[in-house]
């Protein structure tokens, strides 16, 4: 936080900066190596003849200065600044290296000589940089996805940061097979295969944790095409304060996750955050002493204290064939990664009537498509009364930015379809520096949250409609998605652009 940092420089009596509004000299930022400055946490601010002022995060570390003083032969002056404007700086003015290495074409090469090349190429030094750095990078900004796309003349590299794919830079056509080679070998696939799609998974170590990488590898018409899954735990687990219920639901949703057995779904389309509300759940649940296991596809936060199965479809070690092998072990809480298929959910459903509580999640739009969803599955209608416990619907919306709040500009066919009269204001985020020109504050979910109590209980029959089962949950206390989504737009946190967009109604 800022005031800890500027306690720290009044106590050891430097200047405390503000970068973001700091006009910064590339003659200056020429003079300290940009991998010194990434991997240190400092940024150089100005310099004359003998002197250069510098921006440090951790003004403790008495051996950088002596580093700076050899490298650049002038004596340091330090300012102290916050982590997090540092490392947005050193990202702002120095960017991603290596990203114009002139590499001689390959493309008339015999077949051996190109895949020999290719995995050279892919192990240079400067190559591995690049990706290295371009990982890195990701992950400071908490991105959730890295994009490598091909086009006629460069290569786009774009990271998907609060769900939104940004275009960051555009690197040289020509560096496009040697990083695609760098990427098949963190990922231990077959550097000489460019014609057929290739998956594969790696990790990487940061100074806070480690994140899991997913790699996706397509060939097309401009060239082998790359996307990279970044999961990171640290970022990515929250607790069920954290996931934005208001005190009742919330309240209802602990007291659901202290059921003995019972099932309970979270349904949404895909990047709607289920998984991230599932395992709030289950630290909830890791309260209770219990013996859980988890069965995924993939395994996408590692969580300390329960077992977590990975599905292999290659083995044909399925959801419903590991749900029968850990039947046999004990356990007293299961998640289920997904329920795709008739048997997968008929498992799941008589698993929690015989005494489990059994966590999933399913692809469905709303809380009540999830039960009509599941007879169509050819789930039994009397199997669901005497198990389900509930049904939380869920889609990630933008938060707006805080400090550069706009009165949102309504267009009339929004007002008609969200039904909200003309005298109503709202507002949304323009961009600033603090988001990057963004206007994004980050992600909250809004959802809604149908308990099954009796009366939903009485109308589950085969020939039951997804209508009359929401009707009834709003008949007994639901608060719809779009009604939930519009109460964070009246407080200002997302823009009513944003509630159309996700409207179920």
């Amino acid at each position: 936080m800022k005031g800890a940092e500027k306690a720290l420089a009044d106590r050891l009596g430097l200047p405390f900066i503000e970068l973001r509004d700091y006009d910064f000299s590339e003659a200056v930022l020429a003079l300290i190596p940009a991998e010194f400055a990434r991997e240190n946490n400092v940024i150089p601010l100005s310099s004359d003849h003998s002197n250069l002022a510098v921006a440090i995060a951790n003004p403790l570390q008495q051996d950088i200065y002596q580093i700076l003083a050899f490298i650049t032969g002038l004596k340091i002056d330090a300012s102290v600044a916050v982590l997090k404007d540092v490392q947005w700086a050193v990202r702002q003015y120095y960017g991603v290296q290596d990203d114009e290495l002139a590499l001689e074409s390959i493309e008339e090469h015999p077949i051996h000589e190109v895949e020999g090349e290719l995995e050279r190429l892919g192990s240079e030094q400067p190559i591995v940089r690049l990706v290295s750095n371009i990982i890195r990078d990701a992950i400071d900004r908490q991105a959730s996805d890295i994009h490598l796309r091909p086009r006629e003349k460069n290569v786009e590299l774009i990271y998907r940061l609060n769900g939104t794919l940004t275009t960051i830079r555009f690197l040289s056509k020509s560096l496009l097979p040697a990083v695609v080679s760098r990427i098949k070998i963190l990922g231990s696939m077959n550097i000489a295969e460019r014609r057929i799609p290739q998956d594969g998974r790696s990790c990487v170590r940061t100074s806070k944790s480690m994140v899991d990488l997913r790699i996706s590898i397509m060939p097309t018409v401009e060239g082998e095409s790359v996307v990279i899954r970044l999961l990171n735990a640290k970022v990515g687990l929250k607790s069920i304060a954290e996931l934005g219920f208001n005190k009742h639901d919330e309240d209802i949703f602990i007291d659901l996750l202290h059921k003995s057995n019972g099932i309970f779904l979270v349904t949404g389309p895909t990047g709607s955050g289920k998984s991230t509300t599932l395992y709030a759940a289950l630290d909830e649940v890791k309260k209770q002493n219990v013996n859980i296991i988890t069965v995924e596809d993939p395994v996408e936060y590692h969580m300390d204290g329960i077992e977590q199965i990975q599905i292999n479809h290659g083995t044909g070690y399925t959801f419903s064939r590991a749900l029968r092998n850990i039947l046999r072990h004990d356990p007293d809480v299961i998640l289920v990664g997904e329920i795709r298929d008739q048997e997968t959910g008929k498992i799941a459903v008589e698993s929690a009537l015989t005494g489990h509580l059994v966590l999933s999640t399913l692809h469905t739009n709303d809380a009540a498509g999830a039960i009509t969803r599941l007879i169509e599955m050819g789930v039994e209608p009397y199997l669901l009364n005497g198990s389900l416990l509930g049904v939380l619907a869920q889609r990630l919306v933008k938060k707006n930015c805080p400090h550069c709040l706009k009165l949102e500009p309504v267009d009339k066919l929004v007002r008609q379809s969200l039904k909200i009269p003309a005298e109503d204001s709202y507002y949304h985020s323009v961009g600033c520096e603090r988001c990057n020109q963004t206007g994004v504050g980050g992600r909250i979910a809004v959802y809604e949250l149908l308990q099954v109590t009796d009366e939903i209980r009485d109308i589950i029959k085969a020939d039951v409609t997804t209508t009359e089962i929401h009707q009834k949950g709003l008949d007994i206390g639901m608060v719809p998605l779009t009604a939930n989504a519009l109460t964070r737009a009246k407080n200002k946190e997302i823009s009513l652009a944003e509630v159309y967009r996700i409207r179920l109604d």
